[in-house]
């Protein structure tokens, strides 16, 4: 019998991104529920193009997301510019490196814990005197690793490269709520979302147990009222799957 034979789990990761999540549970043996509830689109802005125009000014380009990657290359290739080869390249976590050398960019730096309080503290003690940093963003991504840079006095640029935009209607969602034995979560636009989908059944929802991919997320699902909350130590989603599986393989669940 598989680990999670006769569970039914809510992925919520948009479909661009979901298909390593929904393959490692089906090969665990869960029932899925896929229903989006964030989208992206590239960021309209008539800023972007100088920014990038001066590309050749920075010496370091930080992304915290592969959303951030992969519309950062999206805006190069629109103004027909290319990244300037003396520029190095910081991650926040494994999926973002990933996603950046398939870019055939070559990584810098990549913290060993894949958040934005360790990407900065742990870049800065390799790096003192990094130079003039970009700082590439979506338009709700937390304003942590600005605060880092600003408390330092490096000189950096923000790039707002992609929207974030949460779905507020699934009648899916609100049907099967009862049936669900997991919910899983990759940011905290998705808790939002899904929260706004479920706000007429709020109590059965919040007590369903929580799987969050990592402390933001986490800490933002507690701030909502979910009663039960897991995030790996890892970051990651392989991880965030095997906590679901360990959860589930404990006696008594």
């Amino acid at each position: 019998m598989k680990p999670l034979e006769g569970r039914k789990v809510l992925v919520t990761r948009p479909f661009s991104q979901a298909d390593v999540m929904i393959n490692l549970f089906e090969k665990a043996g869960a029932a899925i529920l896929h229903e989006p509830l964030i989208e992206f689109r590239i960021h309209e802005s008539k800023q972007n193009p100088r920014i990038l125009s001066e590309l050749h000014d920075f010496n370091w380009v930080f992304f915290t997301s592969s959303n951030g990657v992969k519309f950062f290359f999206e805006w190069l290739q629109r103004i027909g510019r290319p990244v300037p080869r003396h520029i190095k390249v910081a991650v926040v976590g494994r999926n973002t490196k990933q996603t950046a050398e398939e870019m055939g960019v070559n990584v810098h730096f990549c913290p060993t814990t894949y958040d934005a309080e360790h990407m900065a503290e742990e870049f800065f003690v390799y790096h003192k005197e990094p130079g003039a940093v970009l700082y590439v963003r979506g338009d709700r991504s937390r304003e942590t690793l600005l605060e880092i840079l600003t408390e330092k006095g490096i000189l950096f640029q923000s790039l707002t490269v992609y929207d974030t935009l949460l779905i507020k209607e699934s009648e899916v969602i609100s049907r099967e709520l009862p049936s669900l034995d997991a919910l899983t979560f990759t940011s905290p636009s998705t808790i939002e979302a899904f929260l706004e989908i479920t706000r007429k059944s709020n109590e059965l929802a919040l007590d369903i147990p929580c799987f969050c991919i990592g402390a933001t997320t986490a800490e933002k699902a507690e701030a909502k009222g979910f009663n039960k909350i897991y995030y790996p130590s890892t970051f990651s989603v392989e991880e965030m799957v095997q906590q679901i599986i360990d959860y589930f393989s404990k006696e008594g669940f």
